[in-house]
This record gives C-alpha cells, structure tokens and sequence, in this order.
C-alpha cells in the first residue's frame, strides 16, 4: 500500500473511532464523557489541514502546537463541569487524539502536495514553458513596477485562461484522478504556446487557479492587446481549448499588480476570444 492510500486509511479510521466515540457518549452511561468541544476540534481540524496550504508547508510541530492552543484556550472558555469528565485523564487523553489527528491530517496533505508536485513535474517535462509561480515572482513584479513608477514607463499586463468547451464534460472527467493529470498536461501546453508568443522580456506567471498572467515591460495597453490576440490564437491552435483574455495597463486604469490583474481578469470574463477578438480600445470602453 502507498503511503498516499495509507494516510487515506488512517485518516477515515480516526474519523471513524472519533465519531464512534461521540456516539458513546450520547449513551446514558457515558464510557469516558468527553467534552463536546473536543469532538468539534478533531473533526474540524482534518479538512482545515488539508485545504489551508500553510499549515503543511511548515513543519508538523507547527500545526500541532497551533490546535493544542486553540483546545486550551477553550479549555479556558468552556465550562466543562456540567457535561464533560474533568479529570486529568479525559483531558490528556483529548489531547492526544487530537494531536494524533493533526499528525495523520498533516501526513495526507503533505502527500497530496507531493503527488500533485509530481504531476507538474511531468507536465512541465512533457511540454516546458517559462511560466513560474505567481508567489515565486512577487519579487520581480516588484521590480517591474518599481522601474515604471520611477521612470515613467508605460506596462501591461494580460490574463490567459484556456479551460474545456463542454463544461459538463469536464465534471464527469473530474470523477478521475486521470482528468487530473490530462488538466495538468494541457495546462502545461498552454503555458508553452503562450511562452514561444511573447518576447523575451515578458514575465509570465501562472495563478493558484491555473491562469497565465504576462507582464509586459514598455508596453502600451494597444500593444498589449495584439500580443493578447496572438498568445490566445496560439494556445487554440495547440490545445482545442477555448480561450479567454484581458488587457489592462499601468497607469492609465490601475497603480498596483492587484488591480491590474483584478482588471484584466474582469476583462476576461467579460469577452472571451473565441467569440471575439480583443481589441484594447474596446476593452476601455467596457
């Protein structure tokens, strides 16, 4: 068994000996009488651990001094005399479980991230692109606008989204893990058509949700906009997929990144290009 499918188990088995537990409780004769509280926290902590990326990108100890904090802080909330054992024993022994839950959720996350690196990396083998992380380039993001501020430069920025043309398609594929790695393959491929259109001193980046964000030095918003076309008719060319753009530009619409790529990305939702080429002017006026 892979250690994946093994933190799968051990996750479902705890879940499984908490709620049995919670169930014995509810008995007229309690057999340990745990608070009420505690089985909030060891069922609570699980999907947080999982989908909160933070807490299993740091060490174990981490995590786990976190949610012993949060159960001593309602140790000291909760009034636990009326429905809860007050022993020492219970106490500790509530403690433990919920440890050993923070262990086994930060064993499951941390091998769904490392599967889901895996499969990057062989997406990023089969088609390679320049496209890096959007945290990773925060610094030279910085930068760019840094330059354009001082120097009074013109910069835009334009947003690509390459997703499937039958949507009800995609939710029964997204039922496989193989959908995954096919999402994961063509997203590489688009980073790759969109990388081989712009110039070399664009910086492309990819979102959190698997969008590719150029940002283009000494480019005025109408430049972009072509270049926008471009990149949007070579991913359709290679990929089938539809294609969604949106151009927006420093000064003239936004002063920060965040606004800048909020505008575009408003933009994009707004005309996708396998209905209608962009044209920045156009795009102004929406």
């Amino acid at each position: 068994m892979s250690n994946l499918k093994k933190s799968f188990f051990w996750i479902a088995f705890y879940l499984l000996v908490v709620l049995v537990l919670a169930q014995l409780d509810r008995s007229d004769t309690p057999v340990i009488n745990f608070a009420s509280y505690f089985y909030l926290v060891a069922i609570f902590l699980v999907p947080v651990m999982i989908f909160v990326p933070s807490l299993h990108k740091v060490s174990v100890a981490a995590p786990m001094f976190f949610w012993g904090a949060i159960y001593f802080a309602l140790l000291q909330i909760v009034e636990r005399e009326l429905t809860a054992a007050t022993n020492i024993e219970v106490i500790v022994l509530e403690i433990v479980i919920i440890e050993v839950g923070v262990w086994l959720s930060y064993q499951l996350a941390t091998g769904i991230a490392q599967s889901e690196s895996l499969m990057d990396v062989l997406a990023q083998g089969t088609f390679p692109h320049r496209a890096t992380e959007l945290d990773k380039a925060s610094e030279q993001i910085r930068t760019e606008f840094g330059r354009s501020r001082r120097y009074h430069r013109p910069l835009s920025l334009l947003v690509v989204y390459a997703y499937p043309k039958d949507e009800e398609a995609v939710r029964e594929m997204l039922k496989s893990v193989q959908h995954d790695v096919l999402a994961r393959l063509s997203n590489a491929r688009v980073g790759q058509a969109i990388g081989d259109t712009i110039r070399q001193t664009d910086l492309l980046v990819r979102d959190h949700v698997g969008r590719f964000i150029v940002l283009c030095p000494e480019t005025e918003l109408e430049s972009a906009g072509f270049l926008a076309k471009r990149a949007c008719k070579a991913v359709e060319d290679r990929t089938g997929l539809q294609v969604a753009c949106g151009v927006a530009s420093f000064p003239d619409e936004a002063l920060t990144f965040e606004d800048l790529l909020n505008l575009a990305r408003d933009h994009s939702r707004q005309m996708p290009v396998a209905d209608k080429p962009i044209d920045a002017q156009e795009q102004i006026a929406q």
